[in-house]
């Protein structure tokens, strides 16, 4: 009995530019709020040091918060406070997509759920706004 052998199909490799995102603007979109998490992970990750630096001694927490008085420190939490921002209203903005909200049978219209996801933002902010800066 003769078999031919089987022949192997080679696989479908499609050849992307790594800057395919940067033409259609809901891809770049998309790829900043994707960044965006990196920068809530720096900024959590220095809020952590300066709660161990806080641990170590007023001396060493000091010179924590002398390094955070610096321009480039400055200019980098300036770019953190704004991924951040982006982050928290795309997040928001997802929030009546992924939370449908039923009230008996009826479903609670998915506007409704957004203004009360703004205003929940808006209320957490404001209480720690106070307990942060005036109190």
């Amino acid at each position: 009995m003769n078999q031919k052998s089987s022949t192997v199909h080679p696989t479908f490799k499609p050849r992307m530019h790594p800057l395919w995102w940067l033409r259609n603007w809901n891809y770049f979109l998309f790829m900043m709020r994707e960044l965006s998490a990196v920068f809530v992970a720096l900024f959590v990750l220095t809020y952590l040091v300066g709660v161990y630096r806080l641990g170590q001694g007023e001396d060493s927490y000091q010179l924590y918060v002398n390094a955070l008085q610096t321009p480039i420190a400055r200019t980098l939490f300036i770019v953190i406070f704004l991924f951040s921002i982006y982050h928290t209203v795309t997040w928001v903005h997802l929030t009546p997509i992924v939370l449908v909200v039923r009230i008996g049978r009826k479903v609670v219209p998915p506007g409704l759920v957004l203004v009360a996801s703004y205003l929940g933002w808006i209320l957490i902010s404001g209480v720690l706004f106070y307990l942060l800066v005036v109190t």
